[in-house]
Order: C-alpha cells, then structure tokens, then sequence
C-alpha cells in the first residue's frame, strides 16, 4: 500500500496526540514522539515536547521565547528523566540547576555523584556542592 503525504502527515499527527496520554516514565523512552521545543509557541500547562535529546514539560502556561530555553528557564519547564536515569550512582541525573532534587535519586554536576536527602519541592538555583547537608550528600567522584 502506497501513502499519500496527507496520509503520512494525519499519522503523525494522531501518534503525537495519542503519545501526550502516556504515562512520563513511558513517554521519556522516546521523546521523538513528540513536537520539537519551538520559541515564540504558545504553550499549555503540562505539555510534552522533544528538547535537544530529551523529554521535557511545561510547569505553567506561556509563549515560550528563543532566550528562555527548557534546559535553563525551571519555572517554565520540567526535564522528565529517562527511564532508570537517577536511580543508582551509575546512572545519575545529568543536574543543569534550576532542577528539583528529589529523596533518593542520584545527580551528577562537574565529575561528581549526589543523593538526595531531602525533596527540595521547587526548583533549586545553586550548584550541588552548596546544597551538601541541606538536599543532598555527595557520593564519589564520577
């Protein structure tokens, strides 16, 4: 059978609406399901969408805009981990700041390993190595 590229088009489309009703921790395994990350886009709360390699959401509506990008603007966006990722020291969170450290999941930042010790809730600013007693404790160097 031959498709027309409406056809493929109306595909994509549907794949892309069906892919926003998986579940994160599904939905990270393949983040080329969903739209690529667009300055200038008017963007619903809880959104998905492909930035780069990764899986990210929006935490509240807006127009995104070209110098507020997902990787460093946390009040906008949410960067959904990769499945297994943070769960051991081998495979740690890459922490970018502006991240939220949860309790138990493990984070890297310049060559060295943190655990969370505590939920920071919202998003924290400083690099891992100010947070050591209050959020996290370091674990080795990476």
């Amino acid at each position: 059978m031959t498709w027309s590229r409406q056809q493929l088009l109306k595909i994509r489309q549907n794949i892309r609406l069906a892919a926003q009703s998986l579940q994160d921790e599904t939905a990270a395994e393949t983040p080329e399901l969903f739209e690529p990350w667009e300055a200038d886009h008017l963007y619903a709360k809880d959104v998905r969408f492909q930035y780069k390699t990764d899986l990210y959401k929006t935490r509240q509506a807006h127009t995104s805009q070209a110098d507020w990008t997902p990787e460093i603007t946390a009040s906008l966006y949410e960067r959904i981990p990769k499945p297994g990722e943070g769960d051991s020291p081998d495979k740690p969170i890459p922490y970018r700041g502006n991240m939220r450290i949860e309790l138990g999941m493990y984070y890297e930042q310049y060559g060295v390993v943190y655990v969370g010790i505590a939920d920071s809730i919202y998003a924290v600013h400083n690099d891992l190595k100010d947070l050591v007693g209050l959020y996290v404790e370091e674990v080795s160097e990476a």
